[in-house]
């Protein structure tokens, strides 16, 4: 069985038997790969030391048909990312990205998910204390948009008629988008205004939008939107995630 060579990104771990250690990577060429690295626990060299969650590089396995667990060979680091767990609200963030991609990637090839991601953990470790909880809410929405999930917000998910720049509408998160202020009459559903929206786009653009407020409604839009239309449940991590943002107001509306 010959080896393949992939980039991939260490998502999880788990240690197995005495000596080994059960590795989740996210590749670019393979999907989801689980490998089994033996005794790779209590010893150092190549490709052991640099076994950590966020990693990235370039792995080499033995991947063999028609199974769960391959056989790791190596895996050569070239980007750490253990700065990552330093900062609470950091590791949050690239936590909740990193279940989003176990819980929706398979074991095909998403190379648009993998860059993605490696973009999102990349900035995540660069940018400043300021920016920091936009771009953790940039980095889940741009994975579900790569994902190839997006809401619908300069129409309404129900009479298709374009929403006004001034208009405040509600979030219909079964539908997948925005409702107009008409189709909004008792509906359920957040309330989301002309700035939310031209916040939500720059979001969904990988951009922190200037003066970013309401970042854990936001959350809890991205979180519900998450869960009803990309792995169908709530992720955990987004609640951990929630407890790192700053405090919102106590206005109705996302804004």
């Amino acid at each position: 069985m010959a080896p393949v060579t992939t980039r991939a990104v260490l998502l999880r771990a788990h240690d197995y038997g005495d000596s080994s250690r059960i590795l989740r990577f996210f590749t670019r060429d393979h999907g989801l790969v689980s490998v089994i690295a033996r005794g790779v626990r209590g010893r150092s060299g190549k490709g052991t030391t640099t076994l950590a969650t966020f990693a990235s590089g370039d792995l080499t396995v033995y991947m063999k048909a028609h199974r769960d667990l391959h056989t790791m060979k190596d895996f050569v680091c070239a980007e750490v990312r253990d700065d990552l767990a330093a900062h609470m609200l950091r590791f949050a963030a690239a936590s909740a990205a990193a279940e989003l991609v176990l819980s929706h990637a398979e074991a095909d090839p998403q190379p648009a998910v993998f860059d993605t991601l490696e973009a999102g953990l990349d900035g995540l470790r660069t940018v400043g204390s300021d920016a920091l909880p936009g771009t953790a809410l940039a980095v889940l929405w741009t994975i579900t948009e790569a994902f190839g999930f997006a809401p619908q917000l300069d129409g309404c998910v129900r009479c298709e008629e374009a929403l006004q720049g001034d208009e405040v509408g509600r979030f219909d998160f079964s539908a997948g988008g925005m409702r107009c202020a008409a189709c909004s009459e008792g509906a359920a559903g957040p309330r989301v205004g002309p700035i939310a929206r031209r916040q939500l786009d720059a979001l969904l653009a990988g951009q922190v939008p200037d003066g970013l407020s309401h970042t854990r409604r936001h959350l809890g839009l991205v979180s519900d939107f998450i869960a009803y239309h990309v792995v169908n449940r709530p992720l955990k991590s987004l609640r951990f995630l929630g407890g790192m943002l700053p405090a919102d107001d106590a206005e109705a509306s996302v804004g």
